[in-house]
């Protein structure tokens, strides 16, 4: 999952799915699976994730039976991905690739990775996904932008293209101010705060790894996420070229309303 700063998610990332993240990627993946794609078909079955993390949901739609490529800027992330994938007994293991969404293109190019390019050709896939906050990490209109270029590029024409962001309601009113974690060898403690002006909501993520016994290690990050316009967001969904089909309260298949927390975003390249 890409992120304010280049190192959020690293010295997090090996306590990640263990503090119960995990079950957002499998509850996405059921509702993508059950409700999305019967809606809004697709041709094929090769998918992109982008901001993939852990690769949760990579691993369950190869699973399924998809071709999947994962991308997230986090190394550490990837990391884990890629073990995990070496673990699952699906028909073609899914390939993840350290990148940034915002340039994907030009990164892969940069680094000369084969294999990525290989993976990551334009037009090639029927279905991109980015969830679980990726895109209310976009700090500016520009990048979130970005993003949706990324996608519209990746997908082959009637491709899908389905995401989720976080709600200004859910930032501003939802979203605990403090927020503690406990598991053996692991406390987390979270602290956020919200920017009315900014639209914005930082969270200082403190976490301690050890025992009573030899004691704790402890690391910091710092997480921002930015609260969009619905307007703004299709606006520029359809900048890049893509068409949106459907903005649902995430998790159903209902409309928005004014205390929706999550939305999701559904657009096709036409």
């Amino acid at each position: 999952m890409p992120g304010a700063t280049s190192d959020i998610y690293h010295a997090y990332a090996p306590f990640y799915d263990g503090s119960g993240q995990i079950r957002f990627a499998a509850l996405f993946a059921n509702y993508l699976l059950g409700d999305i794609l019967p809606r809004h078909p697709v041709a094929g079955r090769r998918a992109l994730d982008l901001a993939c993390g852990t690769g949760t949901l990579a691993l369950i739609l190869a699973d399924a039976g998809w071709f999947v490529t994962g991308v997230d800027r986090s190394s550490a992330m990837i990391a884990i991905a890629r073990s995990r994938a070496q673990s699952v007994d699906a028909v073609v293991r899914p390939q993840f690739i350290e990148a940034d969404m915002r340039w994907l293109w030009q990164e892969t190019a940069r680094i000369g990775q084969a294999e990525a390019a290989e993976a990551l050709q334009r037009g090639f896939f029927d279905l991109v996904t980015c969830t679980y906050d990726s895109l209310n990490y976009m700090l500016t209109e520009e990048d979130l932008a970005a993003c949706f270029s990324t996608a519209a590029e990746a997908l082959a024409p009637e491709g899908l293209f389905v995401a989720d962001m976080n709600t200004r309601y859910f930032l501003e009113h939802e979203w605990g101010e403090v927020e503690i974690i406990e598991r053996p060898g692991f406390i987390q403690v979270n602290r956020s705060h919200f920017d009315p002006l900014t639209a914005c909501s930082t969270m200082r993520l403190i976490g301690f790894v050890g025992d009573d016994d030899d004691g704790y290690e402890r690391f910091e990050e710092v997480h921002i996420e930015r609260a969009y316009p619905p307007e703004t967001v299709t606006s520029l969904i359809g900048a890049a070229g893509l068409t949106v089909e459907a903005v649902y309260d995430c998790f159903t298949t209902q409309p928005i309303g004014e205390r929706t927390q999550r939305i999701a975003w559904v657009a096709r390249k036409r």
